[in-house]
């Protein structure tokens, strides 16, 4: 008993390690391995996504083929039972009707004459979807001609006697659809069936069960699952099951697979064997280093064995493991390191690991490693990529340690690697699809709460003016005969004024969405700047009768788009209008290389924290006049919008002693003709 406590005692510490050790090496090997299996049901799933993609080509293809062919060969005012059944043949169908533009049979096949001249279109709604003018593909339906369940393809065509219909149909039990299953999911075990939207099975490829199978018939756990979530598993026959599903864009069918999860993994099964294996190699050698750490002084024999069942676990393990000196030169590599960096053991050997690196990646171990050598760090893990000689690049991740001698003196590097580039891959695939989600989400945030701002402004400032004409019209409709000639002349004013401003609003409304929209566009030309202000400020004066004072010279030519100069325009003399005070002026100046329209008003100005949002959409000031003036908070958001667009600017200052400025910048043109006429200025 004193003896073996004496070989326990000191390894107890060694022994609590390999526990830990042990612990994390199973988390690791069991995290690898669930992803592993995870990327292997993504790819059945996209397997089965192409697949449903095949399938809707398919259809289409058929549908084309058969409307062409259909139009060459059955255009004739007449066809008989003879040319249509030879047309049949060269479609390469057993069951198919013609029908006219009312959905009777013109021709059917098998032949049957007492079908002849009926309107079968009642019981089908493929056939009546063409009749429409639309191909159509069927579900699972009873054929006309022979009663038995098919796949039917409609076609309208257009003939000199009008519009006609041709469907051809496929058996469902011997349909041809089954043969793609097979060859696009090549898995031993897979069953593929598609399905129409009330669980008739459209094709598959086990076989029936009955005459008209349903998928609940066929697979009634499979048709279970479905009815919980498109994609999953399952248990049945005693054991675990995958199943994918798609719809078959363009049709009514429902293409779904299943495999039994042992041959889904099949192709993991070896690696995640190798991996216990390996993981538990590892722990026994490193109950091994416990027990020669308890009894090395003991007994040199046991530490001969545990060499022993080292090298076994190195040269049999899945991981890559490599031995180097401590100039980082490779002395002993594994099967699988040899693999990883793509060449053959005896080709690793004596070389520098740095000639095997990626050059981008040649000097992350220098550092750590001179730390391990000079006694700061034991070992260290990193990321890096090797370069195979075929040029592949294959990331890694490593786990390096250094081993020392009796003496403590550092004699080799132990390095462990992973290959971890299809892991990186997908991660990164799935880092850009949550990037790319993230950006979408914002972008409909962002439009969101501009359709909250647009609904907000309709339901409180469209719907004021348009209950003031609404309220006015009923009194003047009600007591017209009444009312004095004045009142009604005041109640028509204030009805015209209401629709002004109803129809201002709906402009800005519909030039806001041409904005969003980026239907905006500009088309400057040479302008008569002088000209264009003068014309605006008698539009202005006629509309409002606001006082305004014009000073610009005869002729100053400017780059600008004139509807939208004039919309800009309209909008600051209004602005001016509403929120300043007389004497409101319009100044345009002839500067270096630009014209400048100056708008000034001697109101109260702009207070000074909102001038940073002016221009901003939907945006009004918390203080001032603006509180007590109606409007939108859109104007200056358009002016500067307009501006924008047809390359000018516009910008605000203070008026001294008191008001507003704002000035818009035109690019001035080179001298030339005229475009417009000169006009006598316009001031009161």
């Amino acid at each position: 008993m004193r003896g073996l406590r004496e070989w326990w005692r000191p390894a107890v510490v060694p022994l609590g390690v390999w526990l830990l050790l042990v612990v994390v090496g199973s988390g690791v090997l069991l995290w690898q391995q669930d992803n592993s299996r995870q990327a292997v049901a993504e790819r059945f799933d996209h397997g089965v996504g192409t697949l449903g993609d095949f399938m809707n080509g398919v259809a289409t293809e058929v549908l084309m083929r058969e409307q062409v062919q259909a139009q060459a060969s059955l255009a004739d005012p007449v066809v008989d039972a003879r040319d249509f059944e030879r047309a049949v043949d060269g479609f390469g169908y057993s069951n198919a009707v013609l029908l006219d533009s009312q959905g009777r049979v013109l021709q059917i096949a098998p032949s049957d004459p007492g079908k002849i001249g009926r309107d079968i279109s009642v019981r089908y709604e493929h056939l009546r979807t063409a009749l429409q003018g639309r191909p159509a593909v069927s579900g699972a339906v009873a054929s006309a001609a022979r009663n038995i369940p098919v796949v039917a393809f409609a076609v309208p065509f257009d003939t000199s006697a009008g519009r006609r219909v041709f469907s051809g149909a496929i058996p469902i039990r011997a349909s041809p659809l089954a043969s793609y299953f097979t060859s696009a999911l090549s898995l031993d075990g897979a069953r593929v069936q598609m399905v129409d939207t009330s669980g008739n099975v459209v094709a598959t490829t086990e076989p029936f069960a009955g005459g008209s199978p349903t998928l609940a018939d066929q697979d009634p756990a499979l048709a279970g699952a479905l009815t919980r979530d498109s994609g999953g598993r399952y248990q049945a026959d005693g054991g675990w099951w995958r199943y994918s599903s798609v719809a078959v864009q363009g049709t009514p069918w429902r293409l779904s697979a299943t495999v039994p999860e042992d041959v889904l993994f099949g192709s993991l099964h070896n690696t995640e064997i190798a991996g216990r294996a390996a993981l538990g190699g590892a722990a026994a050698v490193g109950l091994a280093v416990v027990i020669i750490a308890g009894r090395a002084r003991r007994n040199r024999r046991d530490l001969l064995l545990s060499e022993r069942s080292f090298r076994k676990v190195f040269d049999g393990s899945r991981i890559g493991m490599l031995l180097a000196d401590t100039q980082g030169r490779c002395l002993r590599v594994n099967p699988a390191a040899s693999q990883i960096f793509g060449r053959a053991a005896e080709d690793v050997v004596g070389r520098l690991m740095s000639d095997l690196t990626h050059p981008d990646d040649a000097d992350l171990a220098a550092g750590p490693m001179r730390d391990c050598l000079a006694g700061r760090i034991d070992g260290f893990d990193l990321d890096k990529r090797y370069l195979r000689p075929d040029g592949e690049v294959v990331e890694a991740s490593i786990t390096s340690a250094v081993l020392r001698d009796e003496e403590d003196r550092p004699q080799y590097f132990a390095t462990q690697i992973i290959d971890v580039t299809e892991r990186n891959a997908l991660e990164r695939a799935s880092a850009t699809a949550q990037a790319e989600l993230a950006q979408r989400a914002e972008e409909l945030q962002d439009a969101n709460t501009h359709l909250a701002d647009v609904m907000a402004m309709l339901s409180h400032d469209v719907r004021q003016p348009l209950a003031k004409i609404v309220g006015l019209g009923g009194l003047v409709v009600e007591e017209w005969a009444g009312l004095p000639e004045h009142t009604k002349v005041n109640y028509v004013q204030r009805m015209t004024a209401a629709g002004h401003r109803a129809n201002d609003l709906v402009t800005d409304i519909l030039m806001l969405a041409q904005f969003d929209a980026g239907a905006m566009l500009a088309r400057p030309v040479r302008v008569d700047v002088s000209h264009a202000t003068r014309e605006a400020v008698k539009a202005h004066h006629i509309s409002s009768g606001t006082p305004i004072t014009v000073i610009a010279p005869d002729e100053t030519t400017g780059l600008a788009d004139p509807g939208q100069l004039t919309l800009i325009l309209g909008n600051l003399l209004t602005n001016a209008s509403k929120y300043g005070k007389p004497p409101i002026e319009v100044r345009v100046v002839n500067a270096e290389e630009q014209v400048s329209i100056r708008v000034a008003d001697r109101g109260e100005g702009v207070p000074p924290d909102f001038v940073p949002h002016l221009f901003d959409r939907f945006a009004r000031a918390g203080s001032g006049v603006a509180t007590t003036t109606a409007g939108t908070g859109l104007g200056l958001y358009l002016v500067r919008q307009l501006a924008q667009a047809g390359g000018l600017d516009v910008s605000y200052e203070p008026n001294h002693p008191h008001g507003a400025v704002f000035t818009v910048s035109v690019p001035r043109a080179a001298p030339g003709p005229r475009v417009r006429e000169p006009e006598a200025e316009f001031a009161t």
